[in-house]
Order: C-alpha cells, then structure tokens, then sequence
C-alpha cells in the first residue's frame, strides 16, 4: 500500500479516537467512519498498484471464413521467423507512451468488417480526449504520424496510399491538438456509434474488446504496401473487435488491425478506483453532518 493511503488511514483512524468519548450518536458515525476505512485499501490499491497487462482474449470463429482469421492474416504476411501466436503471445497491455524522439507511426494493416467504411481508430488520454488516427475512407497501406510535443500537444499527420501503391492517393491531413500528454491508450469507433478501448475498464461490462502483440526481434513482416521489415520491440500490433464482446459477435478481432512504433507499455490509470475514494469521502461528511443534526 502507498505511503498516501496509509496516512490517509491513519488520520481517519486518529479522527476515531478522538471521538471516543462522546455520545451514542457519535458511537454510530464511529462505526460508520470505520467500515469506510475498510473499503479504502481496496479503492487505494486500484489506484497505486493497479496492473499493467490485463488477461487473454478468448478467440471466436470468424464470421468471415477461411484465410480470415487474425493468425491467418499475420501468417499471410509473415517472411521469416517465429510469427505471432494470437492466442499466447497476448500482452494485455492496455496503455502506452511515446519513446520517439521524432514521430511515433500508426499503420494500417487489415480491416476485415461490415462496418469498415465507418470505423474510426484513435488514440486518447487519461481525461477521455480522442485523436483520430484513422478514419472509415482509410484503408490498407494508410500510415499515420503523430508527434508528442514537450507542452503535451500532438500533432497527426495521415498519409493515404491506395493497397500496394507507392504514391499517396491524396495530400496528407494534418491536424493539431493541445493538452494531451504523453500517456495514452487505443481506441475504436464502429459505425453503430460504440466506442471500445484497449483499457478493459472502460469498455461496457469490462471486456476485452482488443488484442495487443509486441514484436519479438526475430519476425520479419511485410505490411501491405511496405518492404518486409523486422517486428521489433518497441512495435506493437493493436487488433480491435468492433462488436460488443458481451453480445452476438465472433471475437475474432481482425475488425481493424494496426501496427504502431516507437511506443512503450505504461501503468494503467483507473478513474473508477479514484470515484472509490472520493465515495469513502462523501461518506465521512454525510456521517459528520448526520452527526451534528442528531
């Protein structure tokens, strides 16, 4: 438990005894001030020890037939080396930052969905900002660059590339956006207006809605459109379900498929445990207020 939630517990538990003496009433709210301290370790450790990788998707069957399964489509590019095992080598990682000292690259791998003309792909922070990475006119070949500044804004450039061609199909978007940070996560967007997350927590019903794989070093790929290239370390390949885990899907998680570079792992924030603490709080004030109207 952090050094925070210890003095946190023991003020409250000084608060306690120095109530000691007084009436019945007072005798109540003690009891109350201490079954919410029991609560706290619980909300505290969500938030100071919260963990890094989440636990392993459970793979469906595609509905889209043979060759069109996610290990299908890695295999598929796949040139030398181990490959991707999509059912072992699952990291769980769910949030990330920025190692580049220039751009870190988003590039778009596969999109196998009825809803892929629609699908946004993105990143977002720890307030719920988005930025649009990809969007539904992009497809195989697009790569998109977004550039950490030292005031925590982001600029995103993305470049569109008709599947196998070497020319942009169009000049590049740019965009710019201010207060972002350097810490965030993957997020995607489907036609239906559902937006699902890489940090589990936040996705209806706490289900893994994408699969994360982290280059090995010793994988040769070549992406479409690209020149076979090595699956290094600080790559990452994010794959998105577009439909509700919890309801009638195939979990095959081939919906959007994205490799990002020059990205790391990071602790996951957990907005819900700090609503915990904050509840423990709003407790303490309703007993003291109840206290002094008895």
């Amino acid at each position: 438990m952090s050094i925070l939630a210890l003095t946190v517990i023991i003020r409250l538990c000084q608060y306690v005894n120095k109530k000691k003496d007084q009436t019945r009433g007072s005798i109540l709210m003690k009891t109350q001030i201490v079954a919410s301290i029991a609560t706290l370790p619980l909300a505290l450790a969500g938030v100071f020890l919260a963990p890094q990788s989440a636990g392993a998707a459970d793979f469906g069957t595609s509905w889209d037939g043979s060759g069109y399964s996610l290990q299908e489509l890695l295999d598929g590019i796949t040139t030398d080396g181990p490959g991707v095992d999509t059912v072992n080598d699952q990291t769980g990682y769910e949030w990330f930052t920025s190692t580049a000292t220039g751009n870190s690259t988003a590039s778009f791998m596969f999109e196998i969905a009825g809803y892929a003309p629609d699908n946004i792909f993105g990143i977002y922070n720890a307030a719920g900002t988005k930025i649009q990475l990809f969007g539904g006119a992009n497809d195989e070949g697009d790569s998109s660059y977004f550039t950490f500044l030292a005031d925590g804004s982001v600029s995103v450039s993305t470049i569109p590339f008709a599947p196998g061609a070497s020319v942009p199909t169009t000049s590049p978007s740019y965009n710019f956006y201010t207060d972002f940070g350097n810490e965030f996560g993957f997020y995607l967007t489907n036609g239906g207006g559902q937006t699902f997350y890489t940090q589990n927590a936040l996705n209806n019903g706490g289900y893994q809605q994408a699969v994360v794989y982290e280059g090995d070093d010793a994988t040769t790929m070549a992406l479409p459109g690209k020149a076979p290239g090595l699956f290094t370390d600080n790559e990452f390949i994010i794959a998105f379900e577009d439909l509700w885990v919890g309801g009638h899907t195939d979990r095959d998680y081939n919906d959007l498929v994205v490799m990002v570079e020059s990205i790391a792992p990071a602790s996951v924030p957990e907005p819900a445990t700090l609503f915990g603490l904050g509840a423990v709080a709003v407790g303490l004030v309703a007993s003291r207020r109840s206290q002094k109207n008895s």
